[in-house]
């Protein structure tokens, strides 16, 4: 099954019409590269504002075109930078959909992260008045390099550099000096950090990402545009044709970065602090407001060519006037052109804070969905079994795809994974073999002036009224002009899948850890003992009466499925001084396999993402030769590894969970039966040391406190 939802129309009246803003198709643009050189990449980043040149806002009743005003990362090399100013020119990036930090296994990764961000009013910062929260409108921020197995470390007297840590907030000394709070997220630092990241050389190739993480402001940052791509490697480490296994050319693999940025009409909006004015083209960031336009076109006239327009919400703010943009590498509704007789591989991430995107590539022709076959997750190329059937690969690749029959004779050593549609949700990346195929599916020469569209075709993510109705809208034009004789490929990609290598001796989930040295674990961390595994609840924190006070709960099974005594903790909000989950390595610190049970009690959906490693779904009834099978084969590897996935919705058969929870479920009426969900299973490896969280990547419910801590030591031996 797909990601539980329904799909509703909203009929909202909007008295001014439908207004909205429509661009040409223009050519598409990859986003900018910064390559590393010699094993390294030495940056200088600047968050900064900057007004957006790519979308032009037209106010009601007239008047210029204003460019919104998003935040963006300056990008330049360091040497280049003297006193932490990037110069003009081609050396600087400052683009609001995103570059590319193209690393190579091994590379060291250097970033001096700069905070030039704006203050706030704290009416417009949701959790400026949480515990913690008032420094909140100084507009803190930090760096994250998202989906990375890499070590979350901390600066130590010998190197005061962070690696990927998320625990450390940079402040802009121009916006005045933070106040001492409690439940701080690390320590508070003036102006900028240097970060300092290895990558191991023996990462997975593949599509990686980077953003601010600082709890509470997430949501705000990310949606005004701070985010950008990182890619390990080349496709080619993984992927070959299926004639002669020719490596797969850099030059056909596109990177599409998916953002979107609600922009405002002038009035009056209704925040979670209290009710403030806008001005023409100010950007709605906290939080984005799924409602903000119909789910879908409110008549066949509605061209939503990367945009829809803003309506009247009754009960709640009137967005008409405004417009919600859609944009792929910054531009609204490009023309990707599709020439290579071989295909593209695309490699897309969806840099929205809180949307989730419905993914089809639609035929324009007969308004059918085009077969793709799918190359690779969130980072990690699969390697699925031949003759795996359909339905095992739709739970390893947790429902977020819908898998169909490849038409391919052909043999391949990995199974060709064909889909039609997938849906991501915030922070997943996905990549795809894209090709013109006829009516069947084949893969074959357009005919002449072959088109497709590249459209989110609306989702609403749990139960009308809960869950949030994400709109409809065109995001991309495809062109087909494929011609001549294909050179290496005949029905399909032949993979060697990171999900196999990763797993095998030498692999990051299977090899020690190089940089680990024995040392005594701090009291109470000690390793899952066997055949236990940890439960982790979403869902609100008790008494249930506010719908944006997010929380995870926990707790440790035994073999036999009961309880561990003394392990319970209740539904509670992220509280950063405190581990939810403890571990050393294994001896000779070597990674740890853990069994994890998620369950959601809410009747929307989450999604779980981890830090610093990836996860496999695990089925109790699978065969040992089976991806999905409790304990992996180095032989057969994982399948589809992830680091992102939707959760099920919960059913409530009580009434008491709609009238007066908000639609979420106790940890005792899940436990009586009153709610039901079947908990998805995963295996987790353990492999790099830190600190580090889990959590949902629904950034509203992140920064509303649906986070939890974690530390990986080393092993005493």
């Amino acid at each position: 099954m797909m990601l539980k939802h329904v799909r509703a129309v909203l009929l909202l009246a909007a008295s001014l019409g439908l207004q909205c803003s429509f661009a040409s198709a223009a050519g598409f643009v990859e986003p900018p590269v910064f390559r590393s050189f010699n094993g390294l990449l030495d940056l200088l980043v600047i968050a900064k504002p900057k007004s957006v040149s790519s979308i032009a806002f037209s106010p009601p009743g007239g008047g210029p075109p204003i460019n919104p005003v998003g935040w963006v990362y300056e990008i330049c090399p360091r040497a280049k930078a003297p006193q932490n100013v990037c110069p003009g020119g081609s050396a600087t990036v400052s683009d609001y959909g995103g570059a590319r930090l193209a690393l190579q296994k091994g590379d060291l990764l250097k970033i001096r992260l700069v905070n030039m961000l704006p203050s706030l009013d704290p009416i417009k910062v949701t959790h400026s008045s949480d515990p913690g929260g008032a420094n909140l409108p100084l507009n803190l921020t930090n760096l994250h390099t998202h989906g990375l197995v890499v070590e979350a470390r901390a600066p130590s007297p010998s190197n005061p550099t962070f690696g990927d840590d998320i625990f450390v907030e940079i402040y802009n000394s121009a916006n005045g000096a933070p106040a001492p709070q409690p439940h701080g997220h690390g320590p508070v630092v003036k102006d900028y950090v240097d970060y300092q990241i290895v990558i191991p050389a023996n990462h997975p190739s593949g599509a990686y990402w980077f953003h601010p993480h600082v709890h509470g402001l997430a949501s705000n940052q990310i949606s005004s545009g701070m985010a950008g791509i990182i890619s390990i490697g080349q496709a080619a480490d993984y992927v070959s044709g299926d004639v002669g296994s020719t490596p797969f050319p850099e030059d056909q693999v596109r990177h599409l970065i998916l953002k979107d940025i609600q922009v405002l009409a002038a009035g009056n909006i209704q925040f979670p602090n209290g009710s403030a004015n806008v001005v023409n083209g100010e950007v709605l960031s906290d939080p984005q407001d799924p409602a903000f336009c119909n789910q879908l076109p409110a008549s066949v006239s509605e061209v939503r060519h990367g945009s829809c327009p803003g309506v009247n919400v009754p009960g709640d703010n009137d967005y008409a006037g405004g417009v919600w943009y859609f944009t792929v590498n910054g531009q609204q509704y490009p023309t990707i052109p599709v020439s290579e007789p071989d295909g593209e591989i695309w490699r897309l991430t969806n840099a929205s804070a809180s949307n989730t995107y419905d993914l089809q590539l639609v035929d324009d022709a007969t308004q059918k969905p085009m077969i793709m076959q799918l190359i690779s997750v969130d980072g990690v190329s699969v390697d699925v079994p031949p003759a795996t059937d359909e339905a095992s690969v739709q739970i390893m690749g947790g429902g977020r795809f819908k898998v169909v029959p490849c038409p391919a004779t052909a043999r391949f050593s990995s199974a060709p994974v064909c889909v039609t549609q997938f849906a991501m949700m915030p922070s997943a990346r996905a990549e795809l073999w894209v090709t013109y195929r006829d009516g069947q599916g084949r893969v074959a020469p357009p005919p002449k002036g072959a088109t497709a569209t590249l459209k989110t075709i609306g989702i609403t993510t749990g139960l009308a009224g809960v869950g949030d109705p994400w709109p409809a809208v065109d995001l991309a034009k495809v062109q087909f002009a494929q011609s001549g004789l294909r050179l290496f490929t005949a029905e399909g990609l032949q993979l060697k899948g990171d999900a196999l290598a990763a797993n095998r001796p030498r692999g990051i989930f299977y090899a020690a850890n190089p940089t680990a040295a024995g040392a005594p674990p701090p009291p109470g961390c000690k390793p899952l003992a066997a055949g236990h595994r940890r439960r982790i609840f979403y869902g609100l924190v008790d008494p249930y009466n506010n719908p944006n006070l997010f929380g995870l709960g926990y707790e440790e099974v035994d073999e036999h499925g009961a309880v561990v005594a003394g392990t319970q903790k209740a539904v509670a909000a992220f509280d950063p001084t405190q581990d939810s989950v403890c571990l050393p390595l294994g001896p000779g610190q070597t990674p740890v396999h853990e069994t994890w049970e998620i369950v959601n009690l809410a009747t929307e959906n989450h999604n779980f993402h981890i830090h610093q490693t990836k996860f496999r779904f695990v089925d109790a009834a699978a065969p040992a030769d089976s991806p999905l099978a409790k304990s992996i084969d180095p032989e057969i590897g994982a399948g589809v590894m992830e680091d992102n996935v939707p959760l099920p919705i919960a059913v409530a058969n009580n009434s008491n969970v709609g009238d007066n929870q908000n639609g979420y479920c106790t940890i005792d009426q899940w436990r009586s039966g009153e709610c039901s969900m079947t908990p998805l299973v995963v295996d987790i490896p353990f492999s790099q040391l830190g600190d580090f969280v889990y959590h949902c990547h629904i950034l509203e419910h992140e920064d509303g406190g649906m986070m939890a801590r974690i530390q990986v030591v080393p092993s005493p031996y």
